[in-house]
């Protein structure tokens, strides 16, 4: 099998600008496991991943500390 039997070709991405909220808002409508994070200039930039979610304080996800 080679990567171009099972890639995407309508690719979905988003802005370094946009909020993780947003990220993950797509991910879970889309039902993708990763973006590509694309530059104005076209540039890809990186990824976002369902692990990048992971223990994320700024959408509850963090790790909780007992008291």
């Amino acid at each position: 099998m080679r990567a171009h039997q099972i890639m995407t070709r309508d690719v979905i991405t988003i802005s370094p600008h946009a909020s993780i909220m947003d990220a993950a808002n797509i991910m879970l409508r889309c039902h993708l496991s990763g973006l590509p994070v694309m530059g104005e200039d076209g540039t890809l930039k990186g990824i976002v991943s369902e692990g990048d979610f992971l223990r994320r304080d700024e959408i509850g996800t963090g790790r909780r500390r007992p008291g």
